[in-house]
C-alpha cells in the first residue's frame, strides 16, 4: 500500500503547476526527507512517552495524506 503513495501523490501534486512544474517537483522531493525525520521522532517519542503513544504520529501522517488524497489536491477553481 505505501509503495504506491510517492508517486500518486507527486502526479497529483504537479498536476496543473504549468511553468512551475519544476520548481514544485523539486520542493515535492525535499519531503522525501520527511522519511529520514519521521522516523526519527516517532523513536524519541517512543522513548519517552512509550510506543503506543509514538504511533499517534504516524497516524497524524496518514491523516494528512488522507486529507490531501481527498480535498488539498482538488485544484481551487
Amino acid at each position: 500500500f505505501n509503495s504506491i503513495m510517492f508517486p500518486t501523490i507527486f502526479s497529483l501534486a504537479i498536476k496543473g503547476l504549468g511553468q512551475h512544474t519544476s520548481q514544485g517537483s523539486g520542493i515535492l522531493c525535499l519531503a522525501i526527507v520527511g522519511g529520514a525525520i519521521v522516523p526519527l521522532l516517532q523513536g524519541v517519542l517512543a522513548d519517552t512517552y512509550g510506543v503506543q503513544p509514538a504511533f499517534l504520529l504516524a497516524i497524524a501522517c496518514y491523516v494528512y495524506i488522507i486529507f490531501y488524497g481527498l480535498k488539498g489536491s482538488v485544484p481551487k477553481a
